[in-house]
């Protein structure tokens, strides 16, 4: 079933139960004021039928009541249909009636009989011969502190039972027609409304078909939700389109790393089976052996990466971050080839986090630094406390970065010198820096001016916290995000 025929269904049915409880209650309000309104008119017609008939009973006894002693006459004047009144005695027996009704006579109402013989007056129900239902009033008759009969005063039900069939009839003809109505324009507008989302539906079908992701469902006129679905699901495919032609860059990349030391691989190998000179086939092998090694390390760094951003490689521990930086400092002085590896100042800071990954990171920054600093150049790693983060720092004095290479430095395979990874390096070091900082809820920055060396900073919440802002960059940093 179509929402659109969901839509119309719910609403014509919730306006089939409001329409059905009013026109109820509307019913049966308006029977009972009619009820209550022939009551009325029957106690004044039975006040006006007093006056009327007997002006003279004064004169009567309680033994001389009858049909000769009564001047009925005037009721001609009061006469009105299905209006009927009779006299009974107190032995119930009909002493006279009116006209109307010729030889017939109206059932007896025994209980209010005897209530009105006992002085009060009666309302009640009776049913004619001919199956008409009569709502009677009895009232007694009393001359001189004594009830010598009563009188009954009826009026037909009839058309109290035509006009709420009708107003019955006419409430189901103006509720049916309403529901019709409403279901109608509940089906317009539901047509109305979603046929953008038809039109999305289509062109997300489409665009899933052709694997054509450049393309969008809107643009949609409407500002309204569905407005703001069909604008969202752009973004998504904005997002989705990002993605994979990230991917597809990133194949591309790691095909290209990967194609090198496979075809020096190759090479040598093939230049084992033609040289004959020892050290020619020692030298092969081991230029083989440095590609087959550079292949793992890209390999290892490729699987860290990707594990690092599924969120699986990070286990957190009490940790002393002194001394991980200290030891990465010393690690760092065997592979500096006499470039100065210096600790500045270094706070005392405690947090919980991965001991091995942070090690890692600190290691890649400063073989980062390595590469890029002269042979006489100075390395020195810092460590401080600020508005709850820890701050990590390595700084060198080497060749910087260039401004328009800034923002792209923590990018995988990123060339920034013409070459795809650097000297040495997979391309992947800094990638890996900025996966690792933010798995521990922090982020890294970068300040170079070119010439000048470069700064890379690390934060860290000390308290477990992500997603808060540390302190403000300086002017020509590089944040990763």
């Amino acid at each position: 079933m179509s929402l659109r025929l969901r839509l119309t269904l719910t609403y014509g049915l919730l306006l089939a139960v409001i329409v059905a409880v009013f026109g109820t209650v509307l019913f049966a309000s308006m029977e009972q004021a009619l009820r209550v309104e022939m009551d009325r008119r029957l106690q004044v017609r039975a006040s006006q039928v007093e006056l009327t008939i007997w002006p003279g009973a004064h004169s009567l006894t309680v033994e001389d009541i009858s049909a000769a002693s009564l001047d009925l006459s005037p009721l001609d004047a009061l006469n009105a249909p299905s209006l009927y009144v009779q006299v009974l005695g107190r032995d119930g027996s009909i002493v006279a009636h009116s006209a109307n009704l010729e030889q017939d006579r109206l059932p007896v109402d025994t209980a209010g009989l005897h209530r009105a013989l006992d002085g009060e007056r009666a309302l009640g129900d009776v049913y004619a011969d001919n199956g008409l239902q009569v709502r009677i009033l009895s009232v007694p008759i009393s001359v001189r502190g004594g009830v010598v009969g009563v009188l009954q005063v009826g009026q037909s039900r009839q058309p109290l039972r035509d006009t709420m069939q009708g107003l019955g009839v006419l409430l189901l003809f103006i509720g049916g027609v309403a529901i019709l109505v409403a279901a109608a324009v509940s089906w317009l507008v539901a047509h109305g409304a979603l046929g953008p989302l038809r039109t999305m539906s289509q062109r997300a079908a489409a665009i899933a078909t052709e694997g054509n992701f450049h393309r969008r469902v809107g643009p949609v006129a409407q500002k309204d939700e569905i407005g703001g679905l069909a604008a969202t699901v752009d973004n998504l495919l904005e997002t989705v389109e990002a993605t994979l032609l990230k991917h597809r860059e990133f194949v591309a990349d790691t095909s290209h790393e990967l194609r090198n030391p496979l075809l020096a691989i190759q090479a040598n190998l093939e230049l084992l089976e033609r040289v004959e000179d020892p050290e020619a086939r020692a030298e092969c092998a081991t230029e083989a052996a440095e590609q087959v090694q550079r292949m793992s390390r890209l390999v290892r760094d490729l699987l860290l990466l990707a594990h690092t951003e599924a969120g699986q490689v990070i286990e957190r521990r009490p940790l002393a971050l002194g001394s991980v930086v200290e030891r990465a400092a010393q690690e760092a002085r065997h592979r500096a080839d006499g470039r100065r590896v210096e600790i500045g100042p270094c706070e005392p800071v405690h947090l919980q986090a991965d001991e091995g990954r942070l090690s890692q990171m600190l290691t890649n920054l400063v073989d980062n630094a390595v590469q890029h600093t002269g042979p006489d150049g100075r390395i020195s790693l810092s460590l401080a406390r600020e508005d709850g983060w820890a701050r990590i720092r390595v700084t060198d004095d080497g060749e910087g970065i260039a401004p328009q290479h800034l923002a792209h430095v923590f990018e995988r395979f990123y060339r920034a010198s013409g070459t795809p990874s650097g000297a040495g390096g997979t391309g992947l070091g800094l990638a890996i820096v900025k996966h690792l900082a933010e798995a521990h809820g922090g982020k890294v920055t970068v300040e170079s001016e070119p010439g000048g060396g470069t700064t890379f900073t690390v934060w860290l919440p000390l308290d477990g916290r992500t997603g808060t802002s540390p302190a403000p960059r300086a002017a020509g940093a590089s944040e990763s995000r």
